[in-house]
């Protein structure tokens, strides 16, 4: 019995949604069994003990130098460890001396196997499990903050709080940052070049300030004090909404005005100032140099300073005295001062003689002070006649050459040369 042409058609629409249910039932397999690998595909089963896991997840990445390899298959706990099960793309080659370490994906917590195969020189691992010597947990930042003290996680805890209802409900703001952040960041390379360069000397200005904190150590109830104390001043300034403050704000714009105006007043009076200074530099570095001879004056004068007082009281009558005197002897002064200047002219001429005048008198006094007892003195006298003596020095003498008329100083010179009485020359010598 042949089919009608409508069964015929019927067959074949059931035949196509058989086919396109299997097509979908394939695809759903395989979109089902895409985390875990295509199917049929060859694979490398390798297993590591690991002590902390935190959140790894079975289908979680396994990487080698960061690049996806496979997958975690399974995670079981054997004696308090985790026993990591993971299946690797491919036929892969992992030695014994193989490393494994759970590390962050990101901050959220999500984490990743990092493998290392190892070398060939230990052997090949086969069926064995990495040893938790060769693993390395996972450091979340829970352990992280765990090591600070409790007040500290809480105000930690406060502050991201605080941070989180700060920006909420400013994403617009959020993406006006996002959108001159280009040129904030071009700002910053200009800020870097600028603390890199030799002119400021960071690394200089960073030890001044390492020194600068260093000075706080062992201060810090002086310095919580002022913190106190700057709070206390804050609320005061603060007190009754800030009234008080903004009616002396209201008043700054006037009285900054006179403050300039009585500045300008200052100009003059300070560069006169300035030029007195000038001129008084010189005299104070050279009181400054004379001090330490001023202070030894000052202190061996003491003793003489308290002598004055004495000696000016029995000096009183006298200096009364020479007041009169000195009165009387007023119109003396000008005739005195004649005198002197008309005696100028001859003191000049004898000046040169001086010495010689001196020794004539010394002599004279050796002259008449000598004689063979104490008590008895006596001079002798004798002429030296002579062709000279007679003629009056128009003649020289052979036998005692003499210098009648010698120069300023040559007298004692003569004789000290020659061995003759003053005023005497060697033969042929005469002046």
């Amino acid at each position: 019995m042949m089919a009608t042409p409508e069964a015929r058609k019927n067959s074949r629409s059931v035949g196509a949604g058989l086919i396109v249910l299997v097509l979908v039932g394939v695809g759903l397999y395989i979109a089902s069994t895409a985390q875990t690998g295509l199917p049929l595909a060859r694979t490398t089963t390798v297993k590591a003990s690991i002590d902390d896991i935190n959140t790894l997840s079975v289908n979680d990445d396994v990487r080698q130098r960061s690049k996806r390899i496979g997958r975690v298959s399974a995670i079981d706990f054997v004696d308090g460890k985790a026993l990591v099960t993971m299946k690797l793309d491919g036929d892969r080659q992992i030695y014994k001396d193989a490393r494994a370490a759970v590390w962050d994906t990101s901050a959220l917590a999500q984490k990743f196997v990092e493998l290392d195969p190892g070398t060939s020189d230990t052997g090949k691992l086969e069926d064995k499990v990495i040893p938790a010597t060769q693993t390395t947990g996972s450091s979340d930042l829970q352990q992280l903050l765990s090591v600070l003290d409790p007040e500290t996680r809480a105000q930690a805890s406060s502050t991201i709080r605080e941070i989180a209802g700060g920006v909420a409900g400013h994403s617009q703001d959020i993406h006006d940052f996002l959108g001159v952040s280009p040129d904030l960041l071009n700002d910053l390379g200009t800020t870097a070049e600028v603390l890199a360069s030799d002119q400021l000397d960071l690394p200089a200005l960073l030890r001044s300030a390492d020194q600068l904190v260093s000075r706080f150590n062992g201060r810090e109830e002086q310095i919580s004090a002022l913190v106190k104390q700057t709070d206390s001043t804050l609320r005061g300034i603060t007190v009754d909404q800030g009234k008080p403050l903004e009616a002396t704000l209201s008043k700054a714009p006037a009285t900054l005005q006179e403050v300039r105006s009585a500045l300008h007043s200052l100009d003059t009076p300070l560069a006169d100032l300035q030029v007195a200074m000038t001129n008084l530099e010189p005299g104070a570095a050279s009181l400054g140099q004379s001090t330490p001879d001023l202070r030894g004056v000052l202190r061996e004068a003491v003793p003489v300073l308290g002598k004055v007082p004495g000696v000016a009281e029995h000096a009183e009558p006298a200096v009364e005295d020479l007041r009169q005197t000195f009165a009387d002897a007023r119109p003396l002064a000008p005739k005195v001062t004649d005198a002197l200047g008309y005696l100028a002219t001859p003191l000049g001429v004898l000046a040169p003689y001086g010495p010689e005048i001196g020794q004539f008198f010394v002599r004279g006094h050796s002259f008449v002070s000598e004689g063979p007892a104490p008590g008895i003195r006596f001079a002798r006298l004798s002429a030296n006649v002579g062709v000279g003596s007679v003629t009056g020095g128009l003649y020289g003498s052979d036998n005692f050459p003499r210098n009648d008329y010698p120069e300023p100083g040559e007298a004692t010179r003569d004789r000290a040369t020659t061995g003759l009485p003053p005023g005497l020359l060697p033969s042929g010598g005469r002046r």
